[in-house]
């Protein structure tokens, strides 16, 4: 019961309270030493500990319910710990503990004949691919999930996989594409009523304005994401707001300096507390060319120095060479 109390709470995207329930339960199945109590609330932990940025957490606890579900013989909850093991440890930057994660939740859910698992294996490596910043996959892979999604009538799946297809075609530099899909994804969540990853869906919408121009929208954006993010305790979409708001607040007339460096400090702090090194290596890259618009060039080349090392390391090659060019800029 209390797993079960604590599902309906992720479902909702009261992700606290879903590890509330979850831990509870877990204490319970220990004193029994009973894994197969144990193994689904270890595997719902991962899950909601992912989704308000304990990634560290998340990757520890969901590659111990891959285990568990294996030597249980439980191949759908197999693939669902594999694929979300994919997504956190992602977000750590290790893809090559990521990928193979998430290729294996994706050949376990083939084999199930689930609609439903198939389409969420699929998600899983669109995120793990977001992460590390390879839109097209990314789109691939969204695009096989939501033909799978729409056949089985999964709306929930629908709704979070244009969130990621949004994140990806900002990655291919198709802005009005990522907007239209977030958009459409943020309207279904008041008729879902839920706000699974909506934080990181407005995040990416100011993203989306950014690109498109239109910056004096992206402030007030970036603030209620912020709001929100806090509410639901997503600390990466916390970030991600943070830092748009400073690019938004570098780029509007009059600019606020001082207030747009305050930003990308604190995205710069929360992403390093999360250990998640994609994203803070873009707030590297973002940090410097604020410093070069703001004439700090000893400074910006510090802040891009560490995303091109960074960037190289985890193998982001999209990102990587965005960052090269933004190095072969500054050097002439």
């Amino acid at each position: 019961m209390l797993y079960w109390l604590g599902r309906l709470a992720y479902v909702r995207g009261a992700f606290p309270v879903a590890t509330g329930y979850a831990e509870q339960s877990l204490v319970i199945a220990d004193r029994l030493g009973d894994e197969g109590l144990a193994a689904p609330s270890v595997n719902l932990m991962g899950r909601a500990y992912y989704l308000m940025g304990e990634h560290a957490r998340a990757g520890e606890l969901l590659a111990r319910s891959v285990e568990q579900m294996r030597a249980l013989g439980d191949p759908a909850e197999e693939a669902t710990a594999a694929g979300y093991a994919g997504v956190a440890l992602g977000a750590l930057g290790d893809f090559g503990r990521a990928l193979p994660y998430a290729d294996r939740g994706l050949r376990l859910a083939e084999t199930l004949g689930n609609p439903f698992a198939l389409a969420a294996a699929y998600n899983y490596r669109a995120v793990a691919y977001c992460h590390q910043g390879a839109g097209a996959r990314a789109i691939t892979d969204c695009e096989e999930a939501r033909r799978v999604a729409e056949r089985a009538g999964d709306r929930f799946r629908i709704y979070l996989l244009q969130f990621y297809e949004g994140q990806a075609c900002l990655m291919i530099a198709d802005p009005a594409r990522a907007r239209e899909l977030l958009e459409s994804s943020i309207a279904q969540a008041k008729q879902l009523g839920t706000t699974t990853l909506l934080a990181w869906g407005q995040g990416l919408l100011a993203t989306a304005l950014l690109a498109l121009g239109q910056h004096s929208l992206v402030p007030a954006l970036c603030e209620e994401t912020i709001r929100l993010a806090e509410s639901t305790h997503d600390r990466l979409a916390n970030a991600l707001a943070h830092r748009t708001l400073a690019e938004g607040l570098a780029r509007v007339t009059p600019s606020d300096v001082e207030r747009a460096e305050r930003a990308v400090l604190d995205a710069i702090r929360i992403q390093q507390e999360l250990g998640s090194r994609p994203e803070l290596a873009r707030s590297y890259l973002s940090y410097a060319r604020l410093l070069r618009g703001w004439n700090r060039i000893d400074d910006a080349r510090r802040h891009l120095a560490e995303a091109l090392a960074m960037f190289r390391e985890m193998g982001m090659a999209h990102d990587l060479a965005q960052a090269e060019g933004e190095a072969s800029t500054s050097a002439s």
